[in-house]
């Protein structure tokens, strides 16, 4: 997939990012206990703190590198909850202690982390073998992505995952409501929000006593405020914001009508429903496609498929990798952080449920697809979405204050507690007081 002429003419600068460990490039050598030394064993242990499901274990990526770099020895440590990890990471990284030598920076909280903590990180330009890397970074990384890592014009983070959004659906549902089920005359009707919820309207006018047509009006406002551009109101997020308020609009016209199952993805309640059919679609990032076919079993393969989300775009998740001042072994992070985001990475995390943040990376994952998913070209969707993000955006708009105020506000208008005037209204209150 050709996504521009320009990054594509940097793809070859980017693959040689995975070999930075053999050949450093411009800059001071390698220090002594570098991968260099594979001949006397394992010299160097470079720690790594994730959290999540990152795909680096299951993509094979780091027993590759151990492979090709015999004197690395990489130990991931891995932490199940986002929350939970990053009160943790933000508490080390201001004391500057206890960190390991390359660290996960979630997307939605890089930029607090290099206004706040960019004393603890070292300066990517710095490093030898990386000034000739960072210098590219406006080619080889989208906007969106590079931009948010940088003060001063320096870089303090690379690039490493994203979360571009698609629609999974199950075809079957669609076609026993007699309508279209196939995913390129789905792109067409669901190209928009409104036309989304129009197909959705007469899915629930056929089947009224059947599953819901979506999993959550939640997801779809979080989808929706993800894909804004740059605002001149309010700042990003809050709900003076009229992307915010335009999500909203949307958001609660779809629970009053009632077209959602109330139930928020990774919630036992939605496992259940995944099980038992109760709803035929949901916005799905990369890494909820792992959920989906576990939940849905053997069985499943083949009664689910993915399409580009209505407005094309959007994110949910990813992070960057960062190196901390406090590691001892800042060059062998370096040349690790570079080759988990080269583009010989994109098509095995792709594989994995996980996707890529460089372009070269993006562009080789836009061949993969998914057998589970009916065959569905899954790299090219997300490679879309994830190219067509804004500049400035919202990356995950889950990760704000305003989220769970949102959804109590939305799960009202569903069971008919509140209207939609009285229910924003109460939210704009609520949000005031935060």
């Amino acid at each position: 997939m050709h996504i521009s002429r320009r990054i594509a003419a940097v793809a070859v600068i980017a693959a040689a990012a995975g070999t930075l460990a053999s050949c450093s490039g411009p800059g001071p050598a390698s220090p002594p206990g570098s991968a260099d030394q594979g001949a006397a064993g394992p010299a160097v242990t470079l720690r790594v703190a994730l959290y999540g499901s990152p795909g680096y274990r299951q993509a094979g990526l780091f027993t590759t590198y151990e492979r090709q770099h015999p004197g690395v020895r990489i130990v991931a440590d891995v932490t199940g909850s986002a929350a939970g990890y990053w009160q943790a990471l933000r508490q080390h990284l201001a004391t500057g202690r206890g960190l390991d030598d390359l660290v996960a920076i979630p997307l939605a909280r890089i930029g607090e982390t290099v206004h706040k903590y960019r004393s603890s990180l070292v300066p990517l330009s710095t490093l030898g073998g990386a000034a000739g890397g960072v210098n590219t970074f406006e080619d080889q990384w989208p906007s969106w992505v590079w931009q948010p890592a940088y003060h001063a014009g320096q870089p303090y983070a690379i690039g490493a995952e994203t979360g571009p959004l698609a629609l999974c659906y199950r075809p079957q549902l669609l076609a026993e409501a007699g309508l279209p089920s196939s995913p390129a005359r789905l792109a067409r009707a669901w190209s928009t929000w409104q036309g989304f919820l129009a197909f959705g309207r007469e899915f629930k006018q056929r089947i009224p006593k059947g599953p819901a047509f979506m999993d959550s009006v939640t997801s779809m406002y979080d989808a929706m405020v993800s894909q804004a551009g740059p605002t001149t109101a309010a700042p990003s997020g809050s709900a003076g914001d009229p992307a915010v308020q335009r999500a909203w609009a949307s958001a609660a016209k779809a629970a009053r009508d009632g077209l959602a199952a109330g139930l928020a993805p990774q919630t036992r309640a939605w496992g259940t429903g995944v099980t038992r059919l109760s709803f035929a679609t949901t916005v799905c990032p990369p890494w909820l496609l792992g959920p989906i076919q576990r939940l849905s079993g053997r069985h499943g393969a083949g009664t689910w498929a993915v399409t580009a989300v209505p407005g094309g775009t959007g994110d949910w998740g990813g992070f960057y990798l960062a190196i901390p001042r406090a590691s001892a072994h800042q060059q062998d992070a370096y040349q690790l952080a570079a080759y988990l985001s080269g583009q010989q990475a994109g098509p095995a995390l792709a594989q994995t449920g996980a996707f890529p943040a460089s372009s070269p990376a993006i562009n080789a994952a836009g061949a993969v697809s998914n057998p589970y998913f009916g065959g569905s070209p899954i790299g090219r969707i997300f490679a879309l979405s994830a190219t067509r993000m804004p500049a400035t955006s919202t990356p995950d708009p889950t990760a704000t204050a305003l989220t769970p105020l949102v959804a109590a506000a939305l799960a009202q208008v569903q069971s008919g507690a509140l209207t939609p005037a009285r229910a924003w209204s109460r939210l704009l209150r609520q949000s005031a007081r935060n």
